[in-house]
Parts: C-alpha cells; structure tokens; sequence
C-alpha cells in the first residue's frame, strides 16, 4: 500500500524557525513515544499532530503541513502497513525522521531513510541519544537525508496513479 504525493510541500522554511524539537503521530506507537517524552523530559518539546489536548482531533492537510515545517524531528514508532505518507511528507518539509522496522520499515525499498535512523530494537536511552543528537546537530543530520527525499521526488515516475 502506497499513496504518491503529489502535492509535496514548498521549500522547508529557514531551519532557525523550527519551534517544535520532535513533532509524532498520536495514533501510533504512542506506547513507545511516551516513554521517550518521559525519557526526555524537559530536554525536548514533544508535540502531536493533531489537535486537543492529546492531539487525536483531525486537522487539515494544510496544518499537518504547518506543522511539519515547525518541526527538526518527526518520529513514527507505529507498524508501518506500508510507504506511509507522513514519514515522506516529513522529510520533504524538512524533518529528520526516525522511525521503527515494523511492517514495510523493514524493507530499504518501501522506507530506505538512512540505517541510523531507524530503529530495530526499541531501546529508549538509545532513541533518547539519537534525538539529542540530531537536534545538537541538526544542519548536518537534515542533509543526511537528501537521498531519500530525492527518492520520494522520484516517485512520480515509478508509482502508477490512476487517471
């Protein structure tokens, strides 16, 4: 299962306006993102996307992509069913994005983000590093993943759309 995007978001804004460290996806994985935002405490601010107090309330495309704009880091620990949008949409605006091999994750040709940011075994100490890490160093780690968001660019010619 995959959906080609294609409507990808304008050029990522400036790095320095990216208010929120780590931006996730409250419907999934959330059992696993807790345990990093308590990990983390303070150190990072955590936000869903979505809207409420637990970020489960739908918004629209355009604030997803707002969002997605604000954020140095985007993280998806759920089962991946397959080339999810978000983690693609994400990376286009700018995001580095973390996530687990669970489901197409597993396979470098469904999800082929760079082997450092994705996660095999769930190890909150380690997550909690690579997080740090990439906000420390966040310039550098953005550039990381340019392949893949060429990859994603690409995809216009190699996945079918139905007219």
């Amino acid at each position: 299962m995959t959906e080609y995007i294609s409507d990808p978001p304008t050029p990522p804004p400036n790095n320095s306006t990216r208010s929120i460290d780590v931006l996730f996806n409250p419907i999934k994985g959330i059992h696993y993102t807790d345990e990093i935002r308590n990990r983390s405490g303070k150190a990072m601010g955590f936000r869903p996307i979505g809207g409420g107090l637990d970020g489960r309330i739908r918004i629209s495309p355009e604030e997803v992509r707002s969002l997605l704009k604000q954020a140095k880091i985007y993280i998806d620990f759920g089962p991946h069913p397959g080339m999810d949008r978000l983690p693609r949409e994400a990376a286009l605006a700018g995001c580095v994005v973390v996530t687990n091999t669970e489901g197409a994750a597993f396979y470098e040709k469904d999800v082929p983000l760079p082997a450092k940011y994705k996660v095999k075994k769930f190890d909150v100490e380690i997550i909690h590093k690579l997080l740090t890490d990439i906000l420390k160093h966040f310039e550098e780690r953005t550039q990381d993943l340019k392949e893949y968001r060429e990859w994603i660019h690409g995809q216009g010619t190699t996945i079918k759309v139905p007219p």
